[in-house]
């Protein structure tokens, strides 16, 4: 991944014409964060749009698997589950009490292969990945369009990639329906 980024800075640095020495945006580089605008447009790329795709399949078939397994172990939920996983990898279950209980309840006694809280769990990190692949093609865009130089292209870069990452993925299930929704993306539900 890091080659392929090397890869594609190189290039539009070559393309600009520029060397690594010219000066550029470095003091407004610590400024800078990532613009909606080219997240969105990072997100509608081929290769993303194609995952997020893969992904949104993936979350339809948890939640109605989800709630068909629900349903077969009487569990009745009052109202929507949310499931987020940070990017620290850091759980947390949100739902009214009784929800709370009755999903921990289930997710323990659950003896599927794989199990329904793994699944959640593979679809948390395959969300986060596809996340930093689209925070990390706005970003080469967003540096490609501001830096005045390739000093400040590179400068730029590193200041929108080391930004504290607010990577969350939510998947929250209801009686009803499912939702996907992570840093870049539309929510994807079922």
């Amino acid at each position: 991944m890091v080659a392929s980024v090397n890869s594609s800075l190189v290039s539009l640095l070559t393309s600009k014409g520029q060397d690594a020495t010219g000066g550029g945006t470095i003091a407004s580089a610590a400024k800078a964060r990532l613009s909606p605008a080219a997240l969105r447009h990072a997100a509608a790329s081929t290769g993303a749009a194609s995952a997020a795709q893969a992904l949104e399949t993936s979350q339809r078939k948890l939640g109605s698997e989800l709630r068909a397994a629900l349903a077969k172990a009487g569990v009745k939920l009052g109202g929507a589950v949310e499931f987020s996983v940070s990017g620290t990898g850091a759980v947390d279950i949100k739902a009214t009490a009784a929800d709370k209980a009755a999903m921990q309840a289930f997710l323990k006694a659950d003896t599927s292969k794989p199990s329904f809280a793994s699944r959640i769990a593979t679809q948390a990190r395959d969300a986060l990945k596809l996340s930093g692949s689209i925070q990390q093609s706005a970003a080469i865009s967003q540096a490609a369009k501001a830096g005045k130089s390739a000093a400040g292209v590179m400068s730029l870069y590193t200041s929108l990639m080391q930004q504290p990452a607010s990577a969350q993925v939510v998947f929250s299930l209801s009686a009803s329906a499912s939702t996907l929704s992570y840093p870049g993306s539309l929510t994807a539900s079922a």
